[in-house]
């Protein structure tokens, strides 16, 4: 659902000689469709019809899709297509020094590197179109353009999977001045989901619905634990609930479509005490704030999680282990 990176400026192409935009992406593993702008208004009414048949909760659009572009920036009118791209992308393990214990967590796919991936992703493009093309990072919903151009397919639990990766993806997308081959078609779900529940009886909050496709966002843990702090969960989200520093893994590890995936983690980076101690304080005043920032930025976290997604997780290890973590 976060979104931090809120546009880019304009960056020109470099000259190779095949002139094929794609290659240079798909030589990485990663896959890409195109769509015209002039889709755009359907795009937004993909978003914007559900909330106004009330299947999208006011405080779920209020957070987080309504700020969303569905027009060609007027930076840019030349824009003729978008292009939207799926990052194959692992579970990052992160780890805590609490008296002289590592505490291990995760950060689940589609946090993490979120600055890194779209710079890559706009070298890409540059290098497979060889002749100046102008990219401009999109605010749209990613996942919507991903589904009606045949990248990726929806799960029951409204989560994108992709061909090979599963949900171990991100996706990004980019207005262009190309005009590119327009993929354009119906969302669809995965079929495996027609006739598997998995995901619907895992998880904890009832966020996914055996009536309706669309799940109620507003009550999954992944919204919760990316509000700040200061906000507490609400009744329904019990201690053990809690698996991640960020997000949700519980839906996603019982998808029969990440069997192979579901173990797929990378360590990205440790907390000695000291810096531990510090977010659990929770009073982020200072130089010091500044740098834990730029620490936790590449991560995909925020101050603002702290300390209180940190502190449920180490209470659901206290129940689990009967090991003590005290909140400072």
């Amino acid at each position: 659902m976060l979104n931090p990176l809120p546009g880019m400026p304009f960056r020109k192409g470099l000259m190779t000689e095949n002139g094929d935009m794609f290659k240079s992406i798909r030589e990485r593993g990663y896959d890409a469709r195109s769509l015209s702008v002039s889709h755009l208004d359907a795009v937004k009414e993909d978003v914007e019809g559900l909330y106004r048949k009330g299947s999208l909760a006011e405080e779920l659009y209020r957070e987080y899709l309504f700020r969303f572009k569905y027009f060609v920036p007027e930076s840019f009118p030349e824009a003729k297509s978008l292009i939207v791209v799926s990052v194959p992308q692992p579970t990052c393990e992160v780890s805590f020094n609490v008296r002289g214990r590592r505490f291990r967590t995760i950060v689940p796919p589609t946090y993490a590197k979120a600055v890194d991936v779209d710079m890559e992703i706009m070298d890409a493009l540059e290098r497979g179109d060889g002749d100046g093309v102008r990219l401009m990072r999109a605010i749209l919903p990613h996942k919507t353009l991903a589904a009606r151009t045949g990248l990726v397919r929806y799960g029951r639990n409204n989560i994108t999977y992709a061909p090979g990766c599963g949900s171990f993806h991100r996706l990004t997308s980019f207005f262009t001045d190309r005009e590119l081959p327009d993929d354009w078609q119906e969302a669809r779900m995965m079929d495996l989901c027609s006739d598997c529940d998995a995901c619907v009886r895992a998880c904890p909050t009832r966020a996914i619905d055996e009536d309706r496709f669309l799940m109620h966002a507003e009550r999954c843990i992944t919204f919760h634990n990316e509000m700040p702090s200061e906000r507490g969960f609400p009744d329904y989200v019990l201690e053990g609930m809690h698996n991640a520093v960020v997000g949700c893994m519980i839906c996603q590890k019982v998808c029969p479509a990440n069997a192979k995936l579901d173990n797929w983690m990378v360590h990205c980076t440790e907390f000695d005490e000291d810096d531990t101690s510090y977010l659990m304080k929770g009073d982020f005043s200072g130089p010091r704030a500044k740098r834990m920032a730029a620490m936790l930025e590449p991560l995909g976290l925020e101050l603002q999680f702290f300390p209180r997604n940190l502190v449920a997780l180490m209470e659901r290890a206290q129940r689990s282990y009967g090991e003590t973590f005290e909140h400072q």
